[in-house]
Protein backbone atom coordinates (compact mmCIF):
# COMPACT_ATOMS: atom_id res chain seq x y z
CA UNK A 1 0.00 0.00 0.00
CA UNK A 2 1.10 3.54 -0.94
CA UNK A 3 1.61 5.95 1.86
CA UNK A 4 1.47 9.81 1.63
CA UNK A 5 0.86 10.15 5.50
CA UNK A 6 2.76 9.49 8.77
CA UNK A 7 1.71 10.20 11.82
CA UNK A 8 4.02 9.77 14.87
CA UNK A 9 3.74 9.86 18.65
CA UNK A 10 6.76 12.14 19.91
CA UNK A 11 8.21 11.07 23.35
CA UNK A 12 9.93 7.42 23.50
CA UNK A 13 9.05 7.39 19.18
CA UNK A 14 9.59 10.10 17.22
CA UNK A 15 12.20 11.63 20.00
CA UNK A 16 15.36 9.76 21.82
CA UNK A 17 15.91 9.24 25.10
CA UNK A 18 16.71 13.19 25.61
CA UNK A 19 13.65 14.10 24.66
CA UNK A 20 15.92 15.59 20.90
CA UNK A 21 15.22 15.20 17.30
CA UNK A 22 18.29 12.98 15.90
CA UNK A 23 19.62 14.67 13.14
CA UNK A 24 18.61 11.27 11.27
CA UNK A 25 15.23 11.36 11.91
CA UNK A 26 15.41 14.99 10.51
CA UNK A 27 16.76 14.17 7.27
CA UNK A 28 14.29 11.18 6.84
CA UNK A 29 11.18 13.40 7.55
CA UNK A 30 12.50 16.10 5.61
CA UNK A 31 13.47 13.64 2.59
CA UNK A 32 9.25 12.52 2.91
CA UNK A 33 8.20 16.37 2.71
CA UNK A 34 10.05 17.44 -0.09
CA UNK A 35 8.38 13.72 -1.55
CA UNK A 36 4.76 14.80 -0.35
CA UNK A 37 4.18 12.87 1.87
CA UNK A 38 2.56 14.67 4.79
CA UNK A 39 4.26 14.48 8.52
CA UNK A 40 1.93 14.64 11.46
CA UNK A 41 3.23 14.24 14.84
CA UNK A 42 0.99 13.24 17.73
CA UNK A 43 1.76 13.92 21.28
CA UNK A 44 0.14 13.95 25.00
CA UNK A 45 2.26 17.10 25.26
CA UNK A 46 -0.05 20.18 25.59
CA UNK A 47 0.61 22.45 22.30
CA UNK A 48 3.56 24.43 24.27
CA UNK A 49 5.50 21.80 24.66
CA UNK A 50 5.54 20.91 20.85
CA UNK A 51 6.08 24.03 19.71
CA UNK A 52 10.10 23.70 19.77
CA UNK A 53 9.99 20.13 17.93
CA UNK A 54 7.01 21.57 15.68
CA UNK A 55 9.54 24.25 14.27
CA UNK A 56 11.95 21.89 13.76
CA UNK A 57 9.92 19.34 11.40
CA UNK A 58 8.50 22.45 10.03
CA UNK A 59 6.03 19.76 8.18
CA UNK A 60 3.34 22.23 6.91
CA UNK A 61 0.65 20.50 7.76
CA UNK A 62 -1.60 20.47 11.07
CA UNK A 63 -0.83 18.80 14.66
CA UNK A 64 -2.63 16.87 17.30
CA UNK A 65 -1.42 17.77 21.08
CA UNK A 66 -2.75 16.85 24.50
CA UNK A 67 -3.61 13.35 23.67
CA UNK A 68 -6.58 14.58 21.33
CA UNK A 69 -7.65 17.98 23.29
CA UNK A 70 -5.87 20.02 21.05
CA UNK A 71 -5.30 20.98 17.39
CA UNK A 72 -2.71 23.05 16.27
CA UNK A 73 -2.59 24.48 12.56
CA UNK A 74 0.52 24.43 10.34
CA UNK A 75 1.00 27.85 11.38
CA UNK A 76 1.47 26.66 14.88
CA UNK A 77 -1.25 28.57 16.01
CA UNK A 78 -4.48 26.76 18.67
CA UNK A 79 -7.25 25.51 15.99
CA UNK A 80 -9.25 24.19 18.41
CA UNK A 81 -8.86 22.90 22.51
CA UNK A 82 -11.29 20.88 24.04
CA UNK A 83 -11.08 21.22 27.85
CA UNK A 84 -12.72 20.56 31.48
CA UNK A 85 -14.65 22.92 33.03
CA UNK A 86 -12.99 24.43 36.77
CA UNK A 87 -14.76 22.25 39.07
CA UNK A 88 -14.97 18.92 37.46
CA UNK A 89 -11.03 19.83 36.98
CA UNK A 90 -10.97 20.37 40.66
CA UNK A 91 -12.54 17.20 41.39
CA UNK A 92 -10.07 15.38 39.34
CA UNK A 93 -7.21 16.97 41.58
CA UNK A 94 -8.74 16.13 44.52
CA UNK A 95 -9.69 12.81 43.73
CA UNK A 96 -5.68 12.68 42.49
CA UNK A 97 -4.31 13.96 45.43
CA UNK A 98 -6.42 12.07 47.42
CA UNK A 99 -4.36 9.00 45.98
CA UNK A 100 -1.12 10.53 46.24
CA UNK A 101 -0.35 12.11 43.38
CA UNK A 102 1.46 14.81 42.47
CA UNK A 103 -1.15 16.83 40.35
CA UNK A 104 -0.33 19.76 37.38
CA UNK A 105 -3.10 21.72 35.23
CA UNK A 106 -2.46 23.59 31.88
CA UNK A 107 -3.38 27.30 30.92
CA UNK A 108 -1.80 28.64 27.41
CA UNK A 109 2.34 28.08 28.24
CA UNK A 110 2.44 27.56 31.19
CA UNK A 111 1.50 24.60 33.74
CA UNK A 112 0.56 24.69 37.75
CA UNK A 113 1.68 22.91 40.78
CA UNK A 114 1.28 23.28 44.43
CA UNK A 115 4.44 23.12 45.73
CA UNK A 116 7.73 23.06 44.05
CA UNK A 117 8.84 19.26 43.90
CA UNK A 118 11.15 17.01 41.86
CA UNK A 119 8.11 15.46 39.11
CA UNK A 120 7.36 19.72 38.63
CA UNK A 121 11.41 20.13 38.38
CA UNK A 122 11.60 16.37 35.46
CA UNK A 123 8.42 17.78 34.05
CA UNK A 124 9.80 21.66 33.31
CA UNK A 125 13.32 20.15 32.42
CA UNK A 126 11.87 17.33 29.75
CA UNK A 127 8.96 19.34 28.65
CA UNK A 128 10.36 22.80 28.20
CA UNK A 129 6.92 24.37 29.28
CA UNK A 130 7.08 27.10 31.97
CA UNK A 131 5.29 26.11 36.04
CA UNK A 132 4.78 27.77 38.55
CA UNK A 133 3.76 27.24 42.63
CA UNK A 134 0.77 28.26 43.40
CA UNK A 135 -0.02 26.45 47.19
CA UNK A 136 -3.62 25.22 47.05
CA UNK A 137 -4.07 24.36 43.40
CA UNK A 138 -7.55 23.61 44.03
CA UNK A 139 -8.57 27.01 45.26
CA UNK A 140 -6.06 28.48 42.27
CA UNK A 141 -8.06 26.78 39.54
CA UNK A 142 -10.52 28.66 38.27
CA UNK A 143 -10.38 28.60 34.93
CA UNK A 144 -11.25 25.73 32.26
CA UNK A 145 -8.21 23.36 30.95
CA UNK A 146 -7.37 20.60 28.85
CA UNK A 147 -5.72 18.19 30.97
CA UNK A 148 -4.90 17.20 34.33
CA UNK A 149 -1.67 15.05 35.05
CA UNK A 150 -1.15 13.03 37.53
CA UNK A 151 2.73 11.18 38.88
CA UNK A 152 2.99 8.90 40.71
CA UNK A 153 4.87 5.16 40.56
CA UNK A 154 4.29 2.79 37.67
CA UNK A 155 2.33 0.63 39.98
CA UNK A 156 -0.09 3.26 41.74
CA UNK A 157 -1.26 4.31 38.00
CA UNK A 158 -2.27 0.94 37.30
CA UNK A 159 -3.79 0.61 40.46
CA UNK A 160 -5.97 3.95 40.23
CA UNK A 161 -6.92 3.79 36.72
CA UNK A 162 -9.82 1.19 36.77
CA UNK A 163 -11.07 3.57 39.91
CA UNK A 164 -10.43 6.82 38.11
CA UNK A 165 -12.62 5.18 35.09
CA UNK A 166 -15.52 3.88 37.42
CA UNK A 167 -15.78 7.02 39.60
CA UNK A 168 -15.33 9.66 36.44
CA UNK A 169 -17.82 7.38 33.60
CA UNK A 170 -19.00 9.32 30.86
CA UNK A 171 -17.17 12.74 32.70
CA UNK A 172 -13.58 12.06 31.88
CA UNK A 173 -11.34 9.48 30.09
CA UNK A 174 -8.13 8.80 31.06
CA UNK A 175 -4.55 7.89 29.26
CA UNK A 176 -1.06 6.75 30.25
CA UNK A 177 1.37 8.36 28.15
CA UNK A 178 4.56 7.02 30.68
CA UNK A 179 4.22 4.63 32.71
CA UNK A 180 3.83 6.87 35.80
CA UNK A 181 1.69 9.03 34.35
CA UNK A 182 -2.07 9.26 34.60
CA UNK A 183 -3.39 12.10 32.29
CA UNK A 184 -7.51 13.06 32.43
CA UNK A 185 -9.25 14.53 29.59
CA UNK A 186 -12.79 15.44 28.43
CA UNK A 187 -14.48 12.20 27.45
CA UNK A 188 -14.31 12.65 23.82
CA UNK A 189 -10.37 13.22 23.92
CA UNK A 190 -8.34 11.02 22.56
CA UNK A 191 -5.35 10.88 19.77
CA UNK A 192 -7.52 8.66 17.31
CA UNK A 193 -10.62 10.83 17.31
CA UNK A 194 -8.36 13.86 16.60
CA UNK A 195 -6.77 12.00 13.91
CA UNK A 196 -10.40 11.22 12.54
CA UNK A 197 -10.84 14.61 12.53
CA UNK A 198 -7.99 16.03 11.32
CA UNK A 199 -8.89 13.17 8.40
CA UNK A 200 -12.18 15.28 7.61
CA UNK A 201 -10.08 18.43 7.56
CA UNK A 202 -7.21 17.23 5.01
CA UNK A 203 -8.80 14.42 3.75
CA UNK A 204 -6.46 11.73 5.59
CA UNK A 205 -7.44 8.09 4.31
CA UNK A 206 -6.55 5.92 6.47
CA UNK A 207 -5.36 2.82 3.59
CA UNK A 208 -2.30 4.99 2.97
CA UNK A 209 -1.56 6.24 6.45
CA UNK A 210 1.24 4.60 8.48
CA UNK A 211 0.66 5.16 12.69
CA UNK A 212 3.67 5.31 14.69
CA UNK A 213 3.47 4.99 18.41
CA UNK A 214 4.95 3.47 21.93
CA UNK A 215 2.33 3.86 24.99
CA UNK A 216 -1.63 3.35 25.61
CA UNK A 217 -2.59 7.20 24.80
CA UNK A 218 -1.47 5.99 21.30
CA UNK A 219 -3.62 2.78 21.23
CA UNK A 220 -6.40 5.20 19.25
CA UNK A 221 -4.69 6.13 16.76
CA UNK A 222 -2.65 2.90 15.82
CA UNK A 223 -6.51 1.34 15.42
CA UNK A 224 -7.15 4.69 12.67
CA UNK A 225 -4.79 2.66 10.03
CA UNK A 226 -3.73 -0.80 9.24
CA UNK A 227 -0.50 0.38 8.43
CA UNK A 228 0.23 0.52 12.59
CA UNK A 229 3.71 0.98 14.07
CA UNK A 230 4.73 0.04 17.58
CA UNK A 231 8.14 0.51 18.58
CA UNK A 232 10.35 -2.06 19.84
CA UNK A 233 10.64 -0.07 23.04
CA UNK A 234 7.15 -0.21 23.50
CA UNK A 235 4.40 -1.54 25.73
CA UNK A 236 3.66 -4.86 25.51
CA UNK A 237 -0.13 -3.99 24.95
CA UNK A 238 1.23 -1.86 21.54
CA UNK A 239 2.83 -4.25 20.69
CA UNK A 240 0.36 -6.37 19.96
CA UNK A 241 -1.82 -4.42 18.54
CA UNK A 242 0.46 -3.05 16.17
CA UNK A 243 0.32 -4.64 12.38
CA UNK A 244 4.85 -3.89 12.28
CA UNK A 245 7.20 -3.33 14.93
CA UNK A 246 10.18 -1.11 14.34
CA UNK A 247 13.68 -0.21 16.64
CA UNK A 248 13.93 1.61 19.44
CA UNK A 249 13.35 5.16 19.58
CA UNK A 250 16.87 5.74 20.83
CA UNK A 251 17.93 4.02 17.63
CA UNK A 252 16.10 6.26 15.39
CA UNK A 253 13.11 3.41 15.50
CA UNK A 254 10.80 5.39 13.35
CA UNK A 255 13.13 7.02 10.52
CA UNK A 256 14.69 3.64 9.98
CA UNK A 257 11.11 2.06 9.37
CA UNK A 258 10.55 5.11 6.94
CA UNK A 259 13.54 4.67 4.86
CA UNK A 260 13.35 0.68 4.67
CA UNK A 261 9.60 0.56 3.87
CA UNK A 262 8.50 3.88 2.88
CA UNK A 263 11.97 6.03 1.13
CA UNK A 264 13.82 3.70 -0.31
CA UNK A 265 13.90 3.19 -4.24
CA UNK A 266 10.76 4.10 -4.80
CA UNK A 267 9.30 7.82 -3.40
CA UNK A 268 6.22 5.93 -2.09
CA UNK A 269 7.05 1.90 -1.27
CA UNK A 270 4.84 -0.55 -0.82
CA UNK A 271 4.35 -1.57 2.46
CA UNK A 272 5.13 -5.38 2.92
Amino acid sequence: MLIDTIVSDLDDTLLDDDCHLSPYTLDVLNRCIQRGIRVIPASGRAMNSMLPHLRQLNTGYPAIGCNGAQLIGADLSLLRCLEFDAPLARELCAFMEENGFYVQVYKDEYFYYATECEPSKQYKKSSGMKGKAVGDLQAFLTFPTPKVLGITHPEDVARILPVAEERFAGRAVFSVSKPYFLEAEPPEVSKGNALRELSKMIHIDPEHTLVFGDSLNDLSMLAFTPNSVAMENGRPEVKAAAKFICPPNHKDGVARFIEEYVLQDNPKKVLP
